[in-house]
């Protein structure tokens, strides 16, 4: 029986994708004990698996917020390069066509904001409210 550790390493290498084979030579276990390992710690390596893949997609996010802050940085660039040119260099139309393009990949990527209003209870609200009883003194 390995240690506890060993084990560990398994775990986070199988969760990483690396092959049993590569495994077995790395940490100097035979591929049938990985295996079986591998039957005791499915659920284990599955959910490492989903934290590793949401830690790429996090990485690599391309959500509409990350294309919006691209086309920014791309029409930053043109807007400075043009500021940049005398308008009777050539290249100049090419660069009003990027800004327009940009500019529109923005405006595209933009959606409108909306607010959820917070509802007590069952939807009602204070004004629905009516006294059951008066007070008196």
């Amino acid at each position: 029986m390995k240690d506890p550790a060993t084990k560990d390493q398994f775990v986070e290498l199988r969760a990483q994708g690396v092959s049993f084979a590569v495994i077995a030579e790395r940490l100097g276990v035979a591929k049938s004990t990985l295996i079986a390992w591998s039957k005791e710690a499915e659920n284990e390596i599955g959910n490492l698996r989903q934290i590793y893949a949401e830690a790429l997609r996090e990485k690599y996010r391309m959500g509409a917020e990350r294309r919006v802050e691209l086309f920014a940085k791309q029409l930053d660039a043109v807007e400075g390069e043009l500021a940049k040119r005398d308008m009777t260099i050539v290249p100049t139309e090419r660069l009003f066509d990027m800004l327009l393009k940009l500019g529109r990949e923005i405006g595209a990527q933009n959606t409108p904001l909306q607010f959820k209003q917070k509802q007590l209870g069952g939807g009602f609200e204070f004004a629905d409210l009516a006294p059951t009883a008066q007070w008196q003194a």
